[in-house]
């Protein structure tokens, strides 16, 4: 792939996760409806008001009759033309002006009126026009490729329209019937006819208007001219309103945003425990509810956290309290009374003496032992500013120290640890190895940690007396261990048997 082309990828890429992100997903939307009401609101008017301009073709063939064509023309042209007419001599250049400014309007409405502002709807028919003098000279032509600019003042060719010559010669020898000066060539749609022009005296002929109409606007043309004005016209308007809905989407959907990222951003302090800060939005709509809602349920959550503590707080003082009792306190009662018979026997038998002491002395040894191991749980050593894998390094060589057993550590990989997740693998391994100082009698242990993408394995493998995971057991150590990893969505596993030693693992996703 070329540099272009990896431009090319590169910015179509960044163009689609813009449009992705909820502000422009909102802003198009507002664009899009904008739009697309302008349009169905242009269509609808539209039709409207072309019904009311546009004459159905029923009305053209049932209604309007040759007499009215005639009459219509006669009234609207007859009083401009008679003057220009009554000329001697006639004005060519005039008539020939003025031929090209004419126009065969069929209606015109009134669209909207304001004081002495007004718009006026019309409809056009297509076709053409020409003016004849008494002698049948044409005088001037509308809108015709039939003749050319050079036929004016010339006799008019009869031959330019089908059936011209009867009405033609009718008109100029004064007939006034409009039947006779009508002809059809395709009904309600291609026909012409004649306009006699008289003086006000209405004795003589000033010329013939000779109007053919080779398509007439009606009701089934509506459709083709609302979608040429939407494709014309109304396509610049649609174009500025989508451009005003943008800038109105654009700002609507920035606030929404913003709104909505101040949730976020209060929500992901939550999840981190901080309860210092709430949602404030006192909008009153639907976010400003689910703000409010949020923010009672992070002052219940706040409250369940607190109760979870101490009851936390509560199991930690009660597991303490067994394991003194099970351990250091067993082992000192035994060591106190070791030395009482050691006090009884020193003057009668100081080898059973010396031999009470040594124990006694064994017991205290392991009471210092345990309680160490107790301190190590209730005080750890701080995990900012060290290595993981280091802290955990010191601790083993530590524990080993004491213990004399020998240990070993093995890593893979490294990445730096969320907190709680340091925590519990902390506490855990000081659970796993105390249990193999009390009951596995082992002389060598294997500790792993495999810092995976994804998530980070951990395990305490000796090779101890073992025991039946599937039989009940009593503590709360491994109890405890399953659950502090579960709490992290986390697996853990125990494998042992009797005279194979233990293994204990536990895999926690890191995200």
């Amino acid at each position: 792939m070329g540099v272009e082309q990896l431009g090319k990828t590169i910015m179509i890429e960044r163009i689609r996760n813009a449009l992705r992100r909820l502000q422009w997903k909102l802003t198009l939307s507002y664009t899009a409806v904008t739009v697309g009401s302008m349009l169905i609101v242009v269509l609808v008017l539209g039709y409207l008001l072309f019904s009311t301009t546009f004459i159905p073709l029923d009305i053209y063939n049932r209604e309007i009759k040759p007499a009215d064509w005639t009459k219509i023309i006669y009234e609207n042209t007859a009083p401009f033309w008679r003057p220009i007419l009554s000329q001697d001599p006639i004005d060519l250049d005039l008539i020939s002006a003025l031929m090209q400014e004419s126009s065969l309007q069929i209606t015109d409405r009134a669209f909207l009126q304001v004081g002495n502002f007004e718009i006026n709807m019309r409809t056009m028919a297509k076709g053409s026009a020409y003016m004849v003098d008494p002698d049948g000279v044409l005088l001037g032509k509308y809108n015709s490729d039939l003749v050319s600019e050079a036929a004016i003042g010339k006799p008019l060719d009869l031959g330019i329209l089908p059936g011209l010559a009867e009405p033609m010669k009718a008109a100029l020898s004064g007939e006034d019937d409009p039947e006779q000066l009508f002809v059809t060539i395709e009904p309600a749609q291609r026909f012409f006819f004649l306009v006699p022009i008289r003086d006000e005296t209405n004795q003589n002929l000033l010329g013939v208007a000779v109007v053919f109409i080779e398509d007439l606007p009606t009701s089934e043309e509506i459709p083709t001219t609302l979608w040429t004005l939407v494709g014309r016209s109304v396509l610049i308007l649609l174009l500025a309103v989508g451009i005003i809905g943008t800038l109105f989407g654009a700002m609507t959907a920035s606030g929404m945003v913003s709104r909505l990222g101040r949730v976020s951003q209060v929500t992901d302090a939550w999840s981190k425990g901080d309860f210092s800060d709430f949602i404030e939005d006192p909008a009153g709509d639907e976010i400003s509810i689910l703000s409010d809602r949020l923010n009672h349920m992070a002052a219940q959550l706040q409250q369940f956290l607190k109760r979870s503590q101490e009851m936390a707080v509560s199991e930690e003082r009660n597991r303490l309290a067994r394991d003194l009792h099970d351990s250091a306190k067993q082992e000192a009662l035994a060591a106190s009374l070791h030395l009482g018979t050691a006090l009884t026997l020193f003057e009668r038998d100081p080898e059973s003496t010396k031999s009470h002491l040594v124990e006694a002395d064994r017991l205290v040894d392991s009471v210092r032992g345990e309680l160490t191991d107790l301190i190590h749980e209730l005080r750890p050593p701080t995990m900012n500013g060290t290595r993981f894998d280091e802290t955990i390094n010191e601790y083993l060589i530590d524990w080993a120290h004491q213990t004399g057993i020998e240990t070993t550590l093995n890593v893979e990989g490294f990445i730096d640890l969320p907190l709680e997740t340091k925590q519990a693998i902390y506490r855990i391994m000081q659970e796993s190895l105390a249990n193999v100082t009390r009951h596995s009698s082992a002389h060598k242990v294997d500790v792993t940690i495999n810092f995976g993408e994804q998530a980070v394995m951990f395990c305490v493998r000796d090779n101890g007396v073992g025991f039946d995971p599937h039989h009940p057991y009593d503590g709360m150590g491994l109890v405890s261990m399953r659950e502090r990893v579960e709490s992290l969505s986390g697996e853990f596993s125990i494998e042992s048997e009797l005279g194979q030693g233990t293994k204990i693992c536990l895999t926690i996703p890191i995200n």
